[in-house]
């Protein structure tokens, strides 16, 4: 007897996640679709199958995709109800889908907030807290003649490698899971402060109200962006950057508080633990021109001022560390000084802006001319050999610690400042820091684009709007994570359990966190038998994934396969 299989896994687990999310759907919706002669599956369709693939594979190769498809067609068929041809999965079909998603950006936003609110409605999400933040993706490609054009430039590269093309991924996201609402891919030289105030916008119209928090890095801070978000009647908090007035402020509200600082605790933290650090607040009114509309534009703020031990002891540390490695740069630079007194300062003062020591170090150089007489002539000096005078430099430093700055610069260690429009009642000190302890979030679904399970590196498209729709494409399968790990750990939070057997070599460890790399991995080895006589029967399912699929709220039906009709 002849039996055919098929490795099934977590195929329709994904599909039905991506079924619900009704995917298809709103893609098919917004996209403009192919012409009239066109024949098989639909935009939406083919971007399904695409994304079952690079979430259960961990890629994005269209040739392999194709080959993917083809290998699995019967249970992809059974999985999402489509019939699949010959033709409709080869890598050009699915290369133009991509490109379109690239080329028609603003049906890609209807189709995020089409998804976005579905989702929020679907799976009661909460809206109190929005994140936004970007990031760089360095790629090896040459480039093309028109840069001005090209979505690949030279710019800051957060991954450290500015020798590299890049563009660059926005990405805002709604707490506490992480799951993305609203994305867009940039050009690789540009600047971030403009896209705050347009990203809170797009949030806003997803999450369908202004009062959620909305939080982001201290690029966001600029009174441009505060002032428009405030006139909006929105709500924000981010950090200030050291610029400015703002050191002046730290300085004067640290060595002179204007109030008593309370305690800073998290929300889950014993009483009998030591709080995470201190902080007190400050109210100050401002205004802002708008330079377009010629109005004023006038609100109220509060700076908090944030004590961490912490990050006090760290930044104490890696002052000591820096000012004892510069003195070990200049006492080797003292033992061969050299004679050129403009060279010798313009070491030392390379030397200080390189460890950051400026202010604690105070550097003297002298410089002494002595005369020396030498002889001209080689071999042993007689009373009449020849001689001449030569000017002979020396130069020397002293170095002196600058006590009273270090110790000011101690006093000020571990102090920060954030500054929000929010009430007290809408957002109190402690809320602040425990939403800025959580700013992992959005770094998460980039380090997947990354170096996790759903890569976009390397980048094997050549054209731009391609790279555009697979980041496009990416952020919908990060919606898919960032469900399952939300909607499981809500489930196992409610009923106060934690889930075993998702770890190798250790199937009695639990957690209450579980990973949605670690839930799809648990339906591996599940397969589909094709016998004979046409019938055919599934892996049989563990009680493991009978409790995914219930915490899910997904029916076991949806991997019994073996009872829906299929094609002879």
């Amino acid at each position: 007897m002849e039996i055919s299989s098929e490795r099934i896994d977590d195929i329709p687990l994904i599909a039905a996640l991506f079924k619900q999310m009704e995917v298809a759907k709103w893609i098919d919706q917004q996209l403009k679709q192919p012409h009239g002669n066109h024949q098989g599956l639909s935009y939406g369709q083919l971007s399904v199958l695409l994304l079952i693939y690079i979430t259960s594979q961990s890629d994005h190769r269209l040739c392999a995709a194709e080959t993917w498809v083809n290998t699995h067609r019967l249970t992809l068929e059974l999985a999402t109800g489509m019939t699949i041809g010959d033709k409709d999965v080869t890598d050009d079909r699915l290369a133009r889908v991509v490109e379109q998603l690239g080329l028609q950006g603003e049906a890609c936003q209807e189709i995020e907030q089409k998804l976005g609110r579905h989702m929020i409605r679907a799976y009661e999400l909460p809206t109190e807290v929005g994140r936004f933040d970007t990031t760089s993706f360095a790629v090896h490609h040459e480039q093309i003649e028109s840069e001005a054009e090209s979505l690949l430039r030279y710019g800051h590269s957060k991954d450290k490698r500015p020798d590299l093309l890049q563009y660059r991924q926005a990405l805002g996201t709604l707490d506490p899971a992480g799951i993305p609402l609203v994305s867009e891919t940039l050009a690789g030289n540009g600047a971030d402060d403009p896209l705050y105030w347009p990203a809170w916008q797009r949030m806003a119209k997803v999450i369908g109200h202004k009062l959620f928090v909305f939080l982001a890095d201290c690029k966001a801070a600029a009174i441009a962006t505060r002032a428009q978000i405030a006139n909006a009647k929105g709500i924000y908090c981010f950090p200030l950057p050291l610029t400015g007035q703002n050191p002046a402020r730290l300085k004067q509200w640290v060595l002179d508080p204007p109030s008593a600082s309370v305690e800073i605790r998290l929300p889950k933290q014993e009483d009998d633990e030591p709080a995470i650090g201190k902080g007190f607040e400050v109210e100050l009114g401002k205004f802002w021109l708008n330079p377009n509309t010629k109005k004023l534009v006038t609100w109220h703020e509060r700076y908090l001022v944030t004590y961490s031990k912490i990050l006090a002891a760290t930044q104490i540390r890696g002052l000591h560390e820096r000012i004892n490695k510069a003195q070990t740069a200049l006492d080797k630079l003292k033992q061969r000084p050299g004679e050129d007194l403009e060279v010798f300062n313009t070491k030392i003062k390379a030397i200080l802006k390189r460890h950051r020591v400026k202010e604690f170090l105070l550097v003297i150089t002298t410089s002494e001319t002595h005369i020396q007489i030498n002889y001209i002539n080689k071999g042993r000096p007689t009373a009449n050999s020849p001689t001449q005078t030569v000017n002979k430099i020396e130069l020397k430093l002293s170095i002196e610690l600058q006590t009273p700055a270090i110790e000011e610069a101690e006093k000020l260690a571990g102090w920060r400042l954030y500054v929000t429009n929010a009430s007290n009642d809408r957002l109190s000190l402690n809320q602040a820091i425990t939403y800025y302890r959580d700013q992992w979030l959005v770094e998460r679904g980039f380090h997947r684009f990354k170096r996790g399970q759903l890569p976009a590196l390397p980048i094997y498209f050549q054209n731009q709007d391609c790279i555009a729709g697979l980041m496009f494409l990416l952020t919908l399968a990060l919606r898919m994570f960032t469900l399952i790990e939300y909607v499981v750990r809500l489930a196992l939070e409610a009923s106060q359990q934690q889930l075993a057997g998702l770890y190798d070599g250790n199937p009695k460890r639990a957690t209450a966190r579980p990973s949605a790399e670690k839930l799809l991995k648990a339906f591996d080895n599940l397969s589909l038998y094709l016998l004979p006589d046409g019938s055919m029967f599934v892996t049989t399912l563990s009680a493991l994934h009978q409790q995914i699929l219930s915490m899910l709220e997904l029916p076991e039906s949806i991997y019994s396969l073996h009872l829906k009709p299929c094609k002879t």
